[in-house]
């Protein structure tokens, strides 16, 4: 997959993919920053297996036809459900246009989750992820991704940010064009 921007590890903000520093705040773009003093570092971070689809109590009738759910652990209703063409997952802290899933409700700065922690967003396929150099990391299906790397994002698919971990589901729209 061709990455078309890069994201700041200091401001998390989309910079085009061939700059050198970030246009909002100056940081280099080249060298990834870890400790930013915007999130709590954690020392232990469990791994664990990915579970099984079938074990967790899923309500997939909540997912609407193209739209994407991401479920927090061992929860049957889905925390947050988009339609849009990409959102953040992190903590917000202050008013901004994109759509943003906000963990701080859900405990989201205790368990290491940085203020712009990660990008979702649509594609032709389905839908991928990006971690935003986050402090504490991210996993997709039990593999830590590397920071500004776009990955296929599964319609079933396990992430694990910092501490905190996910399931992620989303039905496509049928395609009218296409004859059965």
């Amino acid at each position: 997959m061709d990455i078309l921007e890069k994201f700041c590890p200091v401001c998390k903000n989309k910079n085009q993919r061939e700059a050198l520093v970030c246009k909002y705040c100056g940081a280099p773009l080249e060298s990834f920053f870890t400790e930013v003093g915007v999130t709590t570092k954690n020392i232990e971070t469990q791994t664990g297996d990915p579970v099984k689809t079938a074990e967790l109590p899923i309500n997939e009738a909540a997912v609407p036809p193209g739209a994407i759910a991401v479920y927090i652990e061992d929860a049957s209703d889905p925390a947050f459900v988009s339609s849009d063409e990409e959102f953040v997952i992190g903590r917000k802290k202050e008013e901004t246009l994109e759509t943003f899933l906000d963990l701080s409700i859900f405990g989201g700065y205790h368990l290491g989750i940085s203020r712009r922690h990660a990008l979702i967003r649509r594609v032709e396929s389905g839908y991928e992820l990006i971690d935003l150099c986050s402090t504490n990391r991210t996993w997709l299906n039990g593999e830590q991704l590397i920071p500004n790397q776009a990955y296929p994002l599964a319609s079933g698919s396990q992430l694990r940010l910092a501490r905190m971990r996910f399931f992620i589901l989303y039905r496509s729209v049928p395609d009218a064009k296409k004859k059965v």
